[in-house]
């Protein structure tokens, strides 16, 4: 559409509003209430036009471009009208000479001298400091509704609201303000997302380390370290320390959104125990030794330990937190200085039954969609996933779906947010996902819903498939299940018809005795419904760590060299000679829970460790930790003094991702750059720096003079990363790999035309029990996993404000078992498995079923995971943390008062 403002031709998109197609074209007309994140509003009033042949002012916000209009945003009358505004927000300030600098601002350009109204004596001047990353100035504050509106349209918490009107409006915090509380944040249920912040126009809410250390001197783009959402923000410098970490609006993944962890939880980048120095362990005492003394250590034992046992005595478990560069030199060096594949990262312990799946199933293993799908996608089923709380970005982007309409199912154990919220809950008993898949597809196929087209022209072993299923009725799989059979029926229905499926599974499907055949199953029923290869639809595992994906990529794993490549690629084999001038290894490494039985056979002598704490985060502590005490040399390089560093050997300082430059690769296979924007502790190297001085002392230099020159030798190695570089990288929207060539624009929607074998195949898998069943002694199973406000072994977020909101793992439990059992919230209880023991507080809720609990591993005092067994997934060895079965014993007498705790449940 064509139109005119202030004399000048602009082209509008139908559904612009006047505010925004002068925007886009470079007219500036002032406003308060208006943002490009929020829908139009109309509440200050300052973007006021005229209309040729139309009366009165009206916003140019909330009114919609037309073809031919003739508008006006600058005239005597308008300037005039704007003053009055201002005169009216200025007049609202208890000091006229502090207000906000957007209104002095907006007064000092309207001409704006004087105010002639007395301030009102029932204007609030108070402040709410609870929340421990914000404050709220009310005093400070225009009432536009900002916040609110953020707090529903983008976050979908609904955490605020607007209480009064006139002089008294205001927002407030939580269903308690309304009567009166003013506990304020804390007393809400305010995710802490930052959302509210961010779009604050006055200053009224302000993060409390702007207001103790200054606003930033500079912006350095960079991307989040926490989930595999990949958010990218503008970390904000001054005095060489960062003060603010704010999401970029034009964030490919997160789109100007972010979470607690990555808004707030950055603080840590200064926590007081960072290590600075190496520590080498002599007796039972830490030492205090030199860079070059530790380096020259490491590669002295390692070079005896190969010499004297052989290179199968060395390992490397690199880390899914650091960038793409670092992962594919550790292998690198494995490989080259070594001789061997024994490297492996965290993905062994997540979504290693996710590669092993997708890659028989359709022959990558990866994503096949990306986020902004999201937005295309007709139906969206969640499989094992909590996104709300692990993934939050991508937990408000699907609560933004279901305001539009978009049908949502759930397949979970327990009722999270979003089963609370999802048309169809899938409730079904741990351990029986392929079960409840297998019901899923007995349906589609029984009632004629296969994409017949789809299946004969683009898959095989279809009939095998059939053949499988036809005997999982919705009747027999809910026996199995525990789920409704009319509701799996409706499920599969909603599914195959929607015209456009999208499934995201998370860990719930991959960390059981059968995870990868609960991937398959997944993917069989993708491809029963034509739901693969098109927008909108699609397998997409959430991935769990910031870069757990890129750290697969680029080669960190015991069976694939960089880009799923096989060791016995004979051109693979040539390319690597050539490029690295040593052979490369062809037999297939060890896998981290082979590390561990290596290690307790005396076979493996030495582990070097980067960024993963084993020793709190592997399932079965107690093997783990023995296998750690028996190694000869044990290296870790981490930021803190972890639990698998305690018992090293020797600790090597590692760098934050805000300390150095390179590359994260996030769950829809995006490679975005990081970029430092402050100095290491003194003398911190970044780890891609400390293997190549070790690499150089073991007779093998590897000097590059940037992460860049990295990139450059990955993409000549790797043909899915050909066309990738760190100029390329510039570009805000990053790479989506493949990118087979320097011309390739990256790939956002995979198989879209055919699948890397050419055709995807069926892989029929039946229902089998999971690696252990309740019996007398261990009646109830238990679920582990993550909560919103910390991250895995927590070593970050233990280390910020967010201990203020959740300081300890609870356990929760239904309220059938809590009355059996006689136990109240807060109550510590003993959970006890074959294996071990913890202690943990109960909470009692209605997000388990009876006969199963919950919790989460974030706080090593709990050594919650000695609880858990080895069992783990035939082919890809991923451990079923998902089930393991226990029994619960008090500790206290009834009645005994609990421990005070600061928990949070999102319900």
């Amino acid at each position: 559409m064509k139109l005119s403002i202030n004399n000048r031709l602009v082209v509008a998109e139908p559904g612009e509003t006047i505010y925004e197609a002068a925007k886009k074209s470079g007219f500036a007309i002032p406003g308060l209430c208006a943002s490009d994140h929020l829908n139009p509003f109309g509440s200050c009033r300052l973007c006021l036009c005229e209309i040729e042949g139309q009366n009165g002012t009206p916003a140019s916000c909330t009114t919609l471009a037309r073809e031919g209009m003739v508008v006006h945003t600058e005239s005597e009358r308008l300037n005039r009208l704007r003053r009055n505004l201002v005169e009216l927000y200025l007049s609202e300030q208890p000091h006229v000479d502090r207000a906000p600098e957007v209104l002095q601002r907006l007064a000092k350009s309207l001409g704006l001298r004087q105010v002639r109204y007395p301030q009102p004596s029932h204007r609030l001047d108070v402040v709410d400091r609870s929340n421990p990353f914000f404050t709220f100035d009310n005093a400070a504050c225009i009432s536009c509704a900002r916040c609110v509106r953020a707090c529903d349209e983008i976050q979908g918490t609904h955490a605020l609201t607007m209480l009064n009107r006139g002089f008294a409006a205001r927002p407030v915090a939580g269903a308690a303000a309304l009567s009166g509380d003013a506990a304020g944040f804390v007393s809400s249920n305010c995710v802490s997302c930052g959302a509210c912040v961010k779009e604050c126009p006055t200053g009224a809410l302000m993060e409390k380390t702007i207001q103790e250390q200054g606003l930033p001197e500079q912006t350095v783009r960079t991307t989040c370290a926490y989930c595999g959402v990949g958010c990218t923000f503008e970390a904000g410098v001054r005095d060489g320390k960062v003060v603010r970490m704010v999401p970029a609006d034009d964030g490919p993944s997160n789109q100007g959104h972010a979470c607690m962890k990555g808004r707030f939880g950055w603080t840590y980048n200064d926590a007081p125990d960072r290590l600075h120095v190496p520590l080498l362990k002599q007796g039972n005492e830490w030492v205090e030794i030199s860079w070059s003394a530790a380096l020259d250590r490491i590669a002295q034992e390692w070079w005896r330990i190969k010499q004297t046992h052989g290179p199968d005595a060395l390992a490397t478990i690199s880390s899914s937190r650091g960038t793409n560069e670092e992962n594919y030199l550790f292998g690198k060096f494995m490989r080259c200085v070594i001789g061997n594949n024994h490297i492996d990262n965290c993905a062994r312990v997540c979504h290693s039954a996710t590669v092993t799946g997708m890659m028989e199933t359709l022959g990558a293993s990866a994503a096949t969609n990306s986020i902004q799908d999201l937005d295309l996608a007709k139906l969206i089923m969640i499989v094992g996933a909590n996104p709300t709380e692990s993934h939050p970005v991508v937990g408000a982007r699907i609560k933004q779906a279901m305001r539009r309409g978009v049908p949502l199912i759930v397949i979970d154990p327990r009722r999270t947010e979003l089963a609370h919220l999802a048309g169809i809950h899938l409730q079904l008993h741990a351990g029986t996902n392929v079960a409840l898949l297998n019901g899923l597809g007995h349906v589609v196929a029984k009632e004629g819903l296969i994409d017949e087209t789809f299946v004969h022209a683009r898959t095989e072993g279809f009939d095998d498939w059939l053949n499988t299923v036809a005997e999982c009725t919705p009747e027999q799989t809910s026996r199995v299940t525990g789920v409704p059979a009319h509701l799996i029926t409706e499920a599969a229905r909603r599914y195959a018809k929607s015209g456009g499926s999208m499934c995201l599974h998370g860990l719930g499907v991959t960390e059981h005795r059968w995870g990868s055949h609960g991937v398959m199953a997944l993917v069989n029923l993708a491809l029963a419904t034509g739901n693969i290869g098109k927008p909108g639809t699609g397998i997409n595992p959430l991935r769990g760590q910031n870069n757990v994906q890129g750290a697969s990529d680029v080669g960190c794993l015991p069976t694939y060299f960089a880009g799923y490549q096989s060791f016995d690629n004979p051109d693979l084999a040539a390319a690597h000679l050539a490029v690295t001038g040593r052979p490369l290894p062809a037999a297939r490494g060890m896998k981290t829970p082979d590390m561990w039985d290596a290690a307790l056979a005396g076979q493996l002598k030495t582990l070097w460790i980067i960024g993963y704490d084993v020793a709190q985060t592997d399932p079965n502590l107690k093997k783990v930790h023995a296998a750690l005490k028996n190694l000869e040399f044990l290296i870790v390089q981490d930021l803190f003094l972890s639990e698998t560093a305690k018992l090293a050997h020797l600790v090597i300082p590692g760098a934050s991702f805000l300390e150095k430059d390179g590359t994260f690769t996030n769950l829809e296979r995006r490679i975005q750059r990081i970029r430092k924007a402050v100095e290491p502790p003194n003398g911190v190297l970044p780890d891609w720096q400390v293997v190549c001085e070790v690499s150089a002392r073991m007779g093998y230099p590897m000097w590059y003079g940037h992460p860049s020159a990295i990139m450059d030798e990955i993409a000549q190695l790797a043909p899915m990363f050909a066309g990738v570089s760190f100029d390329r990288l510039e570009a805000p929207e990053g790479l989506q790999w493949p990118v087979p060539s320097k011309e390739h624009p990256g790939t956002s929607l995979m198989h879209e035309r055919s699948f890397p074998k050419g055709r995807a195949r069926f892989v029929p898998v039946d229902a089998l029990p999971p690696g252990e069943l309740p019996t007398e002694a261990y009646p109830l199973v238990l679920i582990t996993g993550r909560i919103l406000q910390h991250y895995n072994c927590g070593a970050q977020t233990r280390r910020t404000g967010i201990m203020q909101v959740v300081d300890t793992d609870v356990l929760e439990m239904h309220a059938v078992d809590a009355a059996r059992l006689d136990l109240h919230d807060g109550e510590t209880v003993r959970l006890v498995s074959a294996r071990g023991e913890a202690r943990l507080p109960v909470i009692v809720s209605e997000r388990v079923q009876p006969g199963e609990l919950f919790t989460s591993f974030h706080f090593p005092d709990t050594d919650l995971n000695q609880l858990l067994s080895s069992s783990a997934d035939e082919s890809s060895k991923c451990p079923e943390y998902k089930v393991s079965t226990v029994r619960i014993e008090k500790v206290l007498p009834s009645g005994t008062p609990s421990t005070p705790m600061h928990v949070m449940l999102i319900t």
